[in-house]
This record gives C-alpha cells, structure tokens and sequence, in this order.
C-alpha cells in the first residue's frame, strides 16, 4: 500500500521530478535493473531521467507510477510543469509586470498620453478573472481529493496490476519472438544460461527462454561498441551493440530447445562465440535480467 511518505512526496511541489522519481525508487529498493524489468525503457534511460539528464515521457512517468505502485497523475503534473520551463522561449516576466497563464490573453491596453492618469482596469474584467481564478481552485481541489482517495483506498492496485502482468502468459512464442526484446515480451522470466564462455574479461552468454522458447545473446563486462549476437535454426540472427555503460543483450530469435541456437560476442573486433545450448542451466542459473551476471573472471583470461 502507498504509505504516508509517499503520499507527502507526491503533494505539491517538492523538489524536481527526478528528485521524486529517485525517491520513489529508494522507497521501493528498486534497482536501474529492476526498473527495466518491470517497464519498456532501458536501464540506461532509467539512469538518464532520475539523474536529470533527460525529463521522461509521460509513458514512461506513468509505467514508473505503476512499477512503484502510486497514482501517476500528480508526477504527470510536474513533468508539464517542467516541460514548460524547457520549451523554447520561456522566460520569467520582469517584476511587476504579469504574465498570462497557458490559454488566457492579457488585455490590450490602448498607449496613454504622457502625463495622463494610469488607466483603471474594466470592472468586468476584474470580476472575469476572479471567477476564472476561482473555478481553477475548485478543480484543483477535487483533483486533490480524488487522489488522496485514491492513495488511500486503492494504493495497491498499480502493483497488483503489474505484478499480474509480470506472472501472464507471454505475448509471442518461437517465430513471434524474432526481433523483439526479450523484457518487454515478459520472455525473461524464467529465462537461464544454456551456454557460455568468456573473450578475455567479456561474459558472454546464451539465455534462453523455455516459456517462449526463444533465445538471445547477452555480454557483460563489455566495452562501447561491442556487439551481441544470437544465432539460431535457418539463418536466423540479431545483434545489439553496447552503447551504454558495459553489457547489453540482443533482441530473441526463435528457439524450440535451446541447442538450436548460440551466442556471440564481436569483443574489441574479435569475435568468440558459445557451443550451442546444453539441455539444462549452467550454474549458477539465473533466472531473470534484474541484473548482469558478475561471475569472476577465469585464471588466466587476462
């Protein structure tokens, strides 16, 4: 359930949206891994927009709402909030002088001669904008107590619902599976090594996916510009370089048992690759991506 502290980051304006993403996380001991996992966006890009690097989309500040389990729409509001700062040609008013909000004209005041009295403002003008001022707070407040309700009495449903998602049945088998990406298909749960082997300091290995029977190649300890590649049944293959940090995985081919297929890394222009997949998992098995493998390096391997 959402609890107190999360219902007091989400009310009003408390710091930047990456400073309430990155509290959000550490509440829910969520790791950059865990956070791709459970979304559609990379763990790189997860590292983007809780540092401030970059402001999410609202796709993909809603999926976080939903991987911690609170409302969306009080982060959406900060994420317009500073998606308006950034656009170009935004600036601050000179004081004293007022700026119209988003949809409202200021009124056009005809020039006085010098020496002439200030204008006085039409009174219908005045009461226009108090009523429109008053019906903005009225939303506002029923926007509020909707929330608040909804922190209450249904904190827990954005977790059950993604929870239920994670443990569904996955969205492709075999040949559906060719160039998708094993985490957002759910094909990674469950998933384990059948093959491995080592270039140099770089693990490279075969995952594979019996519940949709599929396969895809995943290099850690990696350098920019290596490439992972899997390689299965009638010249099927895919690849993905790393681009960020030091491991990557490349998008699935199909794989009805895992000696149908293999993995390859292209390390530092020199490419090595797996024997084809054993029949059961290489120790130690793992059973999700949440995080690269960190087996130590063989003696040896430099």
């Amino acid at each position: 359930m959402t609890g107190r502290h999360d219902m007091d980051e989400l009310q009003g304006d408390r710091g930047s949206l990456a400073a309430q993403l990155r509290s959000l996380r550490m509440r829910r001991g969520l790791t950059l891994s865990a956070l791709a996992e459970r979304t559609s966006y990379s763990r790189s890009s997860w590292e983007r927009y809780l540092n401030g690097k970059a402001l999410p989309s609202a796709t993909a500040v809603t999926e976080f709402a939903a991987a911690v389990g609170v409302p969306a729409a009080a982060l959406l509001i900060q994420r317009e909030r500073e998606q308006d700062g950034r656009r170009p040609g935004a600036r601050s008013a000179p004081p004293g002088q007022e700026t119209a909000s988003p949809g409202e004209d200021l009124p056009h005041e005809a020039p006085q001669p010098e020496g002439s009295a200030a204008p006085v403002p039409p009174v219908g003008a005045s009461r226009t904008r108090v009523t429109l001022i008053s019906a903005v707070s009225a939303c506002m407040a029923l926007v509020a107590g909707i929330l608040i309700g909804g922190w209450i009495f249904g904190g827990t449903d954005a977790e059950g619902q993604n929870q239920g998602k994670a443990q569904g049945e996955p969205q492709f088998l075999e040949f559906e599976c060719r160039d998708q990406d094993s985490q957002r298909m759910g094909c990674h749960i469950g998933a384990w090594t059948a093959a491995a082997t080592w270039s140099d300091r770089t693990y490279i290995e075969l995952r594979y996916s019996p519940r949709c029977r599929a396969a895809w190649a995943r290099i850690t300890d990696a350098h920019v510009d290596d490439t992972a590649r899997v390689e299965g049944a009638r010249g099927a293959r895919n690849e993905r370089s790393v681009t960020y940090e030091n491991d990557t995985y490349s998008p699935m081919v199909e794989a009805p048992y895992p000696a149908s297929a293999r993995a390859c890394g292209v390390i530092r222009g020199k490419e090595t690759c797996t024997s084809t997949g054993g029949a059961s998992p290489m120790p130690p098995a793992l059973t999700d991506e949440r995080e690269p493998a960190r087996t130590p390096a063989p003696t040896g391997s430099g």
